[in-house]
């Protein structure tokens, strides 16, 4: 057999493939009736209205057959009726509204948005700013205290954060400078 004999088989082959891949693809897609699939009607007498598992091997499931409910526990070791003759609910009919929504004026919720959105970016500045200053150790200083400074812009206005907001965190420290340190010792040695 030669290969191009070969590539025309698996050609072939895949050409089937995929026809009955996309046929399959149409019967799901838009649920076609298929003449083996028996149905009677329009409405289906038994559907899964629920299912709910318990635990990993449990699982208990409400069967709606002929507008009654069913209730049951289903496990490795059977299943078991918990509870039957359930009536179903009727179905809640979409209640309309009396009046209508008031229509939307973009231009005033542009505004609103706008003031909002400035707001929101000032209170985030301010609280890095506070965050900031509360965490600056001064890099000049290294005499070892690690008390924060409160240094804080001049145009910047403080808000007290709660208690648990105000957790200190430090800046990591700038390792460019001890790389630097130690490759010259290094070399010097």
């Amino acid at each position: 057999m030669d290969i191009l004999s070969m590539m025309r088989t698996f050609g072939a082959l895949g050409l089937v493939l995929g026809m009955l891949a996309g046929a399959l693809w149409l019967v799901r897609r838009y649920d076609i009736k298929l003449p083996g699939r028996v149905s009677g009607g329009g409405r289906k007498r038994v559907e899964l209205v629920e299912r709910l598992s318990v635990d990993a091997k449990r699982s208990i499931a409400l069967i709606r057959r002929d507008g009654c409910e069913h209730l049951i526990l289903i496990g490795p070791e059977g299943h078991m009726t918990l509870e039957t003759g359930i009536t179903a609910p009727e179905p809640v009919a979409a209640s309309t509204p009396a009046e209508p929504a008031p229509a939307a004026n973009f231009q005033a919720d542009l505004a609103a948005f706008t003031n909002n959105f400035g707001k929101l970016v000032d209170l985030s500045r301010n609280k890095i700013a506070a965050v900031r200053g509360a965490n600056d150790d001064e890099s000049d200083d290294n005499d070892g205290d690690d008390e924060p400074t409160d240094m804080v812009p001049a145009g910047a206005t403080l808000i007290d954060l709660p208690q648990a907001a105000r957790k200190r965190t430090r800046r990591p420290r700038d390792t460019k400078r001890w790389n630097r340190a130690a490759v010259r010792e290094a070399l010097n040695a």
